[in-house]
């Protein structure tokens, strides 16, 4: 699993309060309180692209009153660029047109799956290549695996896009560094003032930032063994470092996986928010589950409280959902945010993951990391590397 966690914290685009909205038994989807009619099927507000017949069944829903639409976890929307997204060039913060700052609680992920099947790849790999550092670039041949590599590309992607989006600075004059723990941190522009975090498992490369400065995300693939063990062995396994209460949840999973999973997320979440890593001891760590809340593909879960030494960490909410059936995620952010942000304005807010793709990392991006031929001999050494089995 591999993670690319911005420190400083860091501002995304959001304005309109999201929630939660069933409309048949397999689709989920968001609702906003400011919903404009889309033209072309593109909603003004959020731009994100629905297909037709999903605003019309929508619109015929008596479950939809005003809001935004944006498609669940499994369609295929697109984030397509537009004047309304545009970075607003004035300041480090995300702002509205009236110089209000705006909220920029996000949650994207980018699917591998659908990047190697893209008859472009090749086009979008060879532009993304030439839109990193050197040094990004660098670290990203070394992986072994195509997968691996690829994630790596589209985290640093990530991190210079919602830059670019979220303060108005030019691709070009984006620069990072690295904490002695190996954490990216942005040294242009200065003084932002939000949190973003990508994590990469399985199929996924997930994104989350939030309007604080600390904000973690974990994205685990579910039907995996992990390392290559069994459940029985794995809980064995954690026997001296989780607490019994820890334990006794593991045991009482419904199935092997999330037996597996269940306090993991949870760990990498808290610990990549905080930029400390996993502590030594976990045992000082102590995860409270509400049995009552029922984790399964649709669900927004927000109960799960933490305790470190014994004390209640208030400080801290966990978000848990889902990208699809088979990829989990969980969202770790500080409680206390700024006025401006959804999740202050309206607590019960649930903010799902929306899959973007190329198109929307390398919107605007410019080349910083020329190579020769542009790139078509370091696409030839990528499509060599193996693809992962899982």
């Amino acid at each position: 699993m591999h993670d690319f966690a911005l420190i400083s914290p860091l501002f995304l685009w959001t304005h309109h309060t999201v929630s939660a909205i069933f409309v048949s038994r397999d689709l989920f989807t968001f609702q906003c309180q400011t919903w404009q009619s889309p033209a072309n099927n593109t909603c003004t507000i959020c731009h994100l692209r629905v297909h037709q017949s999903t605003v019309r069944n929508l619109a015929n829903s008596a479950s939809v009153r005003s809001g935004c639409v944006s498609l669940p976890p499994s369609a295929n929307s697109t984030l397509p660029s537009s004047s309304a997204d545009s970075p607003v060039r004035s300041s480090v913060m995300s702002t509205s047109a009236q110089g209000k700052p705006e909220c920029v609680c996000r949650r994207w992920a980018f699917s591998m799956k659908s990047a190697f099947e893209n008859e472009q790849l090749e086009t979008f790999y060879r532009k993304a290549v030439q839109s990193i550092s050197p040094e990004q670039h660098e670290r990203m041949v070394k992986y072994r695996h195509r997968d691996d590599a690829l994630a790596c590309l589209v985290g640093r992607l990530f991190l210079r896009q919602a830059t670019r989006r979220f303060t108005g600075v030019d691709w070009h004059s984006i620069e990072f560094g690295r904490t002695a723990k190996g954490k990216p941190y942005l040294v242009i522009p200065e003084d932002t003032t939000f949190g973003i975090n990508v994590s990469h498992q399985g199929d996924y490369v997930a994104f989350s930032s939030s309007c604080s400065s600390k904000v973690g995300v974990d994205c685990m693939r579910l039907d995996i063994q992990r390392n290559n063990k069994t459940a029985d062995e794995y809980i064995n396994s954690m026997a001296k470092s989780a607490s019994a209460e820890e334990l006794r949840m593991m045991r009482s999973q419904p199935t092997d996986q999330m037996k597996m999973t269940i306090f993991y997320r949870y760990w990498e979440a808290i610990c990549k928010a905080t930029g400390e890593g996993i502590p030594n001891d976990l045992s000082t760590i102590d995860f409270r589950v509400d049995t009552s809340d029922r984790y399964r593909p649709g669900c927004f879960v927000t109960s799960t409280a933490v305790r470190e030494n014994g004390k209640e960490q208030e400080q801290w909410v966990f978000e848990e959902s889902f990208i699809d059936t088979t990829h989990s995620v969980a969202v770790c952010r500080e409680k206390a945010l700024p006025r401006h942000c959804t999740f202050r304005k309206d607590p019960e807010s649930k903010l799902f993951f929306s899959k973007i793709d190329f198109d929307f990392l390398l919107d605007g991006a410019t080349v910083i990391n020329p190579l020769p031929d542009s790139g078509a001999e370091d696409f030839e050494n990528f499509m060599k590397k193996p693809r992962k089995t899982f």
